[in-house]
């Protein structure tokens, strides 16, 4: 008869899972303070998020007499958008040769530090897409020339006026930049990014390598939102969910699959990075030492 709380084979399955959330909600709180993102919207059964315009007729009168009626004004809400949020589904399975030969550290780690960067690479890349959506477009000579024109023109929509800016830039942008010259940027690694802190002046720079070479995105730090489905909360979590860390955002179900000897784990979750503006973004290209603007202002 076997102790009692004696792990077996099957725990380690469960235990690594376990881990391996706890280092993604993590690497996920850690992305979020990088940008600076606060807005965290909850998703609808439907899985998606609406976005609205607000439209105003305002009265234009200067004045209005005495004892004059006073002219209506209206304001309108309309829907804008609907932004689809898609389900992360990734399963990953050791065998028992696997953790014979490896030990159950090495070979359950790898295979999750292999699925970790796989989820964490599609949610950057979809952020990416997003950002990309924009029509608000200039050209510049220069990567410090793009940063200032884009905090400019952004500074001319009246929601993004006075308001934190980020810019993503591609590390190579960065580095052919910066050759040759001193650097004075206290820099720092989170989710695959780096933020290069006091880079010329610059609120945020984020150097990341889905970032296509040659292109700048600066928009503002409120633009930016995480939709998502907590999984401990959802019904889900009576069926799909052995376990969740701490966000709520992934969760794992783990078996043992006695028919190939294999130890699986299934994780699951919804959620998307994306702008709630699309022209709230300003997408520079890096070529030409003359400025150009994309003569339209981003209809909000």
């Amino acid at each position: 008869m076997a102790e009692n709380n004696l792990n077996v084979a099957a725990d380690l399955g469960e235990i690594k899972s376990i881990d391996f959330l706890n280092r993604f909600g993590t690497s996920i709180n850690d992305l979020l303070t990088l940008l600076g993102v606060t807005r965290m919207e909850p998703m609808t059964s439907d899985m998606q998020i609406k976005l609205y315009n607000w439209n105003t007729d305002v009265d234009t009168a200067a004045t209005v007499g005495e004892g004059e009626t006073i002219p209506l004004s209206k304001v309108t809400r309309k829907l804008a958008r609907t932004v689809q949020v898609g389900w992360i589904k990734k399963r990953r399975a050791v065998s028992e040769e696997a953790i014979a030969r490896h030990g159950a550290d090495i070979a359950i780690d790898q295979a999750d530090t292999k699925l970790m960067r796989e989820i964490q690479s599609g949610i950057k890349t979809d952020f990416v897409t997003a950002l990309g959506e924009t029509t608000n477009t200039l050209t510049a000579g220069d990567l410090q020339v793009a940063l200032s024109k884009s905090w400019g023109k952004l500074q001319t929509i009246p929601e993004f006026e006075g308001a934190p800016l980020v810019s993503f830039v591609n590390p190579m942008d960065v580095a052919n930049f910066l050759a040759g010259k001193p650097i004075q940027a206290d820099a720092s690694n989170a989710y695959g990014m780096t933020l290069l802190q006091n880079f010329i002046g610059a609120d945020k720079v984020i150097s990341l390598g889905s970032i296509p070479e040659g292109k700048v995105f600066t928009t503002a730090v409120d633009n930016i939102v995480l939709a998502y489905l907590d999984m401990q909360k959802s019904d889900l979590s009576q069926y799909f969910v052995d376990y969740t860390d701490e966000t709520g955002l992934l969760a794992v179900v783990s078996s043992k699959n006695t028919s190939n000897l294999t130890l699986e784990a299934t994780f699951t979750g919804a959620m998307k990075l994306f702008v709630e503006i699309p022209d709230g973004v300003v997408a520079a290209t890096l070529g030409t030492e003359t400025t150009t603007e994309s003569p339209d202002k981003p209809a909000l």
